[in-house]
């Protein structure tokens, strides 16, 4: 500890500062796979959209391969990449049925349809209907089984 200054909030120990070390070590292999990966799939995807003219199947092939190789070397999770690759190819998928070119998606989220509230007379009459089914319910769950009580320890003689 003789080191660090009473100030510093890192590392202390020879070991969490080795493994400072180790994890710069691994970012600076890291981070070029996975910033590849990135700026691959948004050219993918700016040929998809058509703001950029080029081969769509090619530029999915390279995405696809630069996050598999960045999932091979532990940049990005395995799973991120495949989650990352299907998305880019339903995406080519949908452009190519379009057309060639797929619309720009403005908003993602479904509003649900608003629920208009129930007169109160309807209310009341609902309730002991849904009041029955959840008296069987805490009718039929089985009691918390009992622990059994700890032995007291013997004194020695």
């Amino acid at each position: 500890m003789g080191k660090t200054p009473r100030t510093y909030k890192g590392a202390r120990t020879p070991q969490s500062l080795k493994e400072v070390r180790a994890s710069a070590r691994r970012n600076a292999v890291q981070q070029p796979k996975r910033t590849a990966a990135k700026s691959l799939v948004a050219k993918a995807l700016e040929i998809i959209t058509g703001q950029t003219q080029g081969d769509t199947a090619a530029a999915v092939n390279k995405a696809s391969s630069a996050l598999d190789r960045a999932a091979k070397h532990g940049a990005i999770h395995k799973n991120a990449a495949a989650r990352r690759k299907s998305r880019l190819a339903k995406k080519a998928a949908r452009a190519a049925a379009a057309g060639g070119v797929m619309p720009k998606v403005v908003n993602k989220k479904k509003s649900a349809p608003k629920k208009v509230a129930a007169p109160k007379a309807s209310a009341a009459a609902a309730k002991p209907a849904a009041a029955k089914p959840a008296a069987k319910k805490a009718a039929a769950k089985k009691p918390a089984a009992k622990k059994p009580a700890a032995k007291k320890a013997a004194p020695k003689a």
